[in-house]
């Protein structure tokens, strides 16, 4: 009824509905674009000196423990002091074609120390972003049980369900979900380990102290922008596409 209220077809409104949706995407990748060209807008630094707060700098060098413990990694045990975990689980697309769906993800990392040819460099508050090589603990099918630390894992986190109905279908689906894979868990990390090579993208603190990081690779410039590109470009893609889309529908 609101449509005829105000004189609008079912496809305006629905094409009006569909360019705030590409709206939204475009804000979140821009702003993870401009977040990835920070790598580059950053002054390069290997001692804080006379750095002023707030100035965007890039450190790079060799991960050290600070006066924090050390974080551990949810599903391999490992040590860290920068971590990035994500459960993926294998779905039907929109399109019906198989893929791993992230359904939980989470990032962070403590205080720690970064080694430069000078000096040493704190890092004073948890990463916003944490960009590192992934590594796939365990692919668990639907019908297996995982790890004892991950299961472990899964039951104390509620955000994370321990049965789907993709893990769990209703018994006449079941053999074409397991042809097809469905169900399948992955579980991946990405940690920063001491000794590992970092490079560290943030701002001055305001008592000039250490930095506050925006981002935690473990690549170079360079090859940091081209990582963080790729996800923000398809996201960019996805957004133009869904904008202009539903200004069609408008305008028609």
């Amino acid at each position: 009824m609101f449509y005829m209220v105000f004189g609008l077809s079912g496809s305006q409104v629905f094409g009006g509905g569909l360019a705030v949706v590409g709206a939204v995407v475009l804000a979140f990748s821009g702003r993870y674009v401009w977040r990835a060209t920070s790598i580059y807008r950053a002054e390069p630094i290997s001692t804080l000196n006379e750095t002023a707060s707030g100035v965007l700098v890039r450190v790079s060098g060799t991960a050290q423990q600070g006066d924090a413990d050390l974080l551990t990694a949810p599903f391999s045990g490992n040590d860290c002091l920068a971590l990035r975990y994500a459960v993926e689980e294998r779905r039907l697309s929109p399109y019906l074609l198989p893929w791993f769906v992230t359904i939980h993800e989470l990032a962070g990392s403590d205080t720690f120390r970064v080694r430069t040819p000078e000096a040493t460099v704190d890092i004073v508050e948890p990463a916003h972003t944490v960009t590192l090589k992934r590594t796939t603990v365990a692919t668990v099918p639907s019908n297996d049980k995982p790890p004892e630390r991950i299961a472990r894992f899964e039951q104390n986190t509620a955000a994370v369900p321990v049965a789907t109905h993709w893990r769990s279908p209703p018994s006449p689906f079941r053999p074409i979900t397991r042809a097809l894979s469905l169900g399948t868990r992955r579980y991946s990390e990405q940690c920063v380990m001491p000794g590992d090579n970092v490079t560290i993208v943030g701002r001055i603190t305001e008592t000039g102290n250490g930095v506050d990081p925006l981002v935690v690779s473990d690549l170079s410039a360079g090859q940091t922008l081209l990582r963080m590109a790729k996800t923000s470009l398809i996201g960019l893609s996805i957004g133009v596409f869904v904008v202009l889309l539903g200004l069609v529908l408008v305008l028609l």
